[in-house]
């Protein structure tokens, strides 16, 4: 387990040590989130969104995308699953559907 999130860590070493945006005031009764952004990188942003919760969640997350500098499209891929190609809207955000488990996460990789 400990070399799994190692090589997690140093695929996603740059992005995690970029500028962080938090995405929502935590209170323990909804989720949770950051977001690392570098327009820089491959990957422009990198959101971890939490559960504190005791059942699981899904949620319609809007993800300001301003620092990243996308422009018009952004890929957005859950951990390492297919990228999907997203519009931004004129105020440089994206809408996901996301689902997180009870007391878990996830993550997602915007290019």
């Amino acid at each position: 387990m400990v070399q799994e999130v190692i090589g997690w860590y140093k695929r996603y070493r740059d992005i995690l040590n970029s500028d962080i945006i938090h995405l929502r005031k935590p209170d323990a009764r909804d989720w949770d989130g950051i977001m690392h952004v570098n327009p820089r990188l491959k990957e422009k942003a990198l959101a971890m969104l939490f559960n504190p919760t005791d059942t699981e969640m899904v949620r319609t997350v809007r993800l300001l995308l301003y620092y990243t500098g996308l422009q018009r499209k952004a890929r957005v891929r859950e951990q390492e699953g297919k990228a999907k190609t997203y519009r931004l809207t004129a105020d440089h955000e994206v809408e996901l559907t996301v689902r997180i488990p009870a007391r878990g996460f996830t993550w997602y990789v915007v290019e």
